[in-house]
């Protein structure tokens, strides 16, 4: 029987991210996880699946142990092992690379501490590059960075498009809804969305921002409960903190502009899906963002930090004829370049291709 091993630094990411091809290995052969344990429901749909999770500890130094024993143990019985994140390949390498033919390094986003150090970049794709994996990337920027021409290119994960269709719009709606939906932290650029939308707010009264995500405590740059509580005596009804929910679909419905200033992504997830179902997003021209949106088809593209031109493009774009229009373009983008069946078909064979 053939076996595939995902390895990941959480369970639940897991489950969110990968259950698409997981689906489709299972017809081939044994799926196996080797992650920590961070969430005991996304660890209880994945084995309802019939995947089988080896168990890894939460605790950080005894995870990265229990992962190379465990991945040493899988090379042995000839399992195709493929790695997601950066995090994971340097905790796992001494296990993951040397002679291993079997092997497909994932690379989702860089992170801050290699897209700010080009001297630690060129240390990661040396170690990257100087072995055996087929090695897959989610965007261009990265490839170049990191990789090889050889190399192939995703352009993200994809989003089940039979999920999101297109939304209808209510042309006698007399205010408009923006959208951010992420991390409230700064690198996902939550200050410049609050920011833009109170430069928007001079501009017309007849708008209104939700935001969809978690504060996190132990990061410094996230917004804490005395900033929310802040922020909607100054904006009123006008804000609204929806925090954590498993319906961003809802929003998407119900909204008309997305914004996401993020400093830098893999590829995101929110603007694929944003876009299957004909909502429009601005974001900032950085790795990443700039492979996901398509100026004029899908979004806008303004320069890094210019929180002046998030706010004037959005007053631009708020209009029932630019909506109506966007709606037919964007959720036609994503047909044609975010399917995630496509995306998922081709990881498989190349899977399938190793194990033989």
């Amino acid at each position: 029987m053939k076996r595939f091993v995902i390895v990941q630094n959480s369970i639940k990411t897991v489950l969110i991210f990968r259950s698409g091809y997981i689906k489709e290995l299972l017809n081939y052969g044994l799926v196996i996880v080797i992650a920590p344990n961070d969430d005991d429901e996304s660890k209880k749909i994945l084995q309802d699946m019939g995947v089988v999770i080896h168990d890894v500890s939460i605790h950080r130094v005894l995870s990265i142990f229990q992962m190379n024993k465990l991945i040493i143990k899988e090379r042995l019985l000839g399992s195709v092992i493929i790695s997601h994140f950066l995090v994971t390949f340097i905790s796992c390498y001494i296990s993951l690379i040397p002679f291993n033919s079997k092997l497909i390094v994932y690379t989702e986003g860089l992170g801050s501490i290699f897209s700010n150090n080009s001297i630690l970049r060129r240390l990661l794709r040396m170690f990257l590059v100087n072995n055996s994996a087929v090695r897959f990337f989610c965007n261009t920027s990265e490839r170049k960075y990191l990789g090889l021409k050889t190399d192939f290119v995703t352009n993200g994960i994809g989003v089940d498009l039979s999920k999101f269709n297109k939304k209808k719009f209510d042309k006698f709606n007399s205010s408009f809804n923006l959208l951010y939906v992420g991390r409230l932290i700064r690198d996902k650029g939550i200050q410049d969305v609050i920011d833009a939308f109170r430069l928007l707010k001079e501009m017309r009264s007849d708008v209104r921002l939700n935001l969809v995500g978690d504060i996190y405590p132990n990061n410094p740059s996230s917004l804490k409960e005395n900033d929310i509580d802040f922020l909607k005596k100054e904006f009123g009804d006008s804000i609204n903190f929806v925090g954590f929910t498993h319906d961003v679909k809802y929003w998407y419905d119900h909204s008309d502009l997305l914004i996401l200033p993020s400093k830098r992504e893999g590829f995101p997830v929110c603007i694929m899906e944003a876009s299957a179902v004909g909502l429009p997003s601005i974001g900032y021209n950085v790795v990443g963002v700039q492979d996901a949106i398509k100026p004029g088809v899908n979004g806008e593209l303004v320069k890094f930090g210019d929180i002046i031109s998030i706010a004037r493009i959005s007053n631009e774009i708020l209009n029932r004829n630019s909506i109506m229009e966007y709606i037919n373009t964007a959720s036609n983008y994503a047909n044609d370049n975010f399917c995630c069946k496509e995306k998922n078909n081709k990881l498989v064979s190349k899977m399938l291709e190793l194990s033989n």
